[in-house]
């Protein structure tokens, strides 16, 4: 057997010759002519120097080398594609590369505005951004599958080996869309929520836990409706058609408020602030890419002059009707 001789090509013919069972249909499948197949699986026959097809008045079956080296053949085709898509998922060597976990208030803004300034001073580039739960996204963290996360402070125990900068601090807001029978009251009873549809993150968030602390501290009875979701845009689309209420991070609507798209119902959250920044694994060595993100995260914060939590008023005012 002469190896040198072998070519991909071969072993391609043979698989689909294999698969098809009619030279007729392999050439048409391989956009060949039928003597060019006939000719390649010659070759082959020759290469190998044993028979591996039959011809049969309505097509071809294969001998038992033909059999034993179509397997092979098959598998080696699939190895070397999947070898391929590999490769081709592998940075280039001057790329710079970084995988980040984005809670739903990083992801609406902060993050979109810091990897936009990255990808204008970093042409060879490759971000990967990874959506979930806080405690999903710190499990993938300490197991090294994304880089840092961007978000709320996690809970003291899924904080082990793991190192937290706080970047400001955030509360969670009651918001819906500006026409909502609320939207015009200065002073709302919290009790008022139990008649409208209320929006709550799903159970085992670490903003969920602040949002049934904070009925449950004030003796506010449950809404009749709850929607669970952490989608955006899902929450978005509902709240332009609903007279639904959102209790968002500040962070995953600051966008729509300034839009004009929400509003935020005159409620006093201050007691649902919370710490908001980067955690990153400790005992690890940040990469290039996780570093220049954190910087673009930096640069980001400066240039808006967020401020800080306790420089924001507690509730939107509201002018006196005439």
């Amino acid at each position: 057997m002469n190896f040198a001789r072998l070519k991909l090509r071969h072993l391609q013919c043979l698989a689909m010759v294999a698969q098809e069972r009619n030279l007729v249909r392999a050439a048409k499948a391989m956009a060949l002519t039928q003597p060019a197949v006939s000719k390649t699986i010659a070759e082959l026959e020759d290469i190998v120097g044993r028979r591996l097809l039959v011809r049969r008045r309505r097509g071809v079956d294969l001998t038992p080398a033909g059999e034993v080296l179509v397997q092979h053949a098959v598998a080696t085709l699939r190895g070397l594609r999947e070898g391929l898509s590999l490769a081709l998922d592998q940075p280039e060597v001057d790329q710079i590369q970084v995988a980040v976990g984005a809670l739903p208030n990083m992801a609406a803004g902060l993050l979109p505005a810091a990897v936009a300034s990255l990808t204008a001073s970093e042409p060879a580039l490759r971000v990967r951004v990874v959506s979930g739960t806080n405690a999903q996204l710190m499990t993938q963290l300490r197991q090294g599958e994304i880089d840092l996360v961007l978000g709320r402070l996690a809970q003291a125990s899924a904080m082990v080996d793991l190192a937290f900068e706080q970047l400001y601090s955030e509360p969670l807001l009651l918001v819906a869309r500006p026409a909502h029978p609320l939207a015009a009251l200065r002073r709302p009873a919290l009790d008022a929520l139990a008649d409208f549809p209320l929006v709550v993150p799903v159970h085992g968030t670490l903003i969920r836990d602040t949002t049934d602390a904070f009925l449950l501290a004030r003796g506010t009875a449950p809404p009749r409706c709850v929607i669970e979701a952490t989608d955006t845009s899902f929450v978005l689309g509902l709240l332009q058609r609903t007279d639904a209420i959102w209790f968002a991070p500040q962070g995953a609507v600051d966008a729509a408020l300034a839009r004009g798209e929400l509003c935020r119902l005159a409620f006093d959250t201050a007691s649902t602030e919370g710490s908001v920044g980067l955690t990153t694994r400790r005992a690890s060595e940040l990469g290039e890419g996780a570093r220049r993100l954190m910087a673009a995260v930096h640069g980001v914060l400066r240039q808006s002059a967020r401020p800080a939590a306790s420089d924001r008023p507690k509730a939107p005012r509201r002018p006196r009707a005439h």
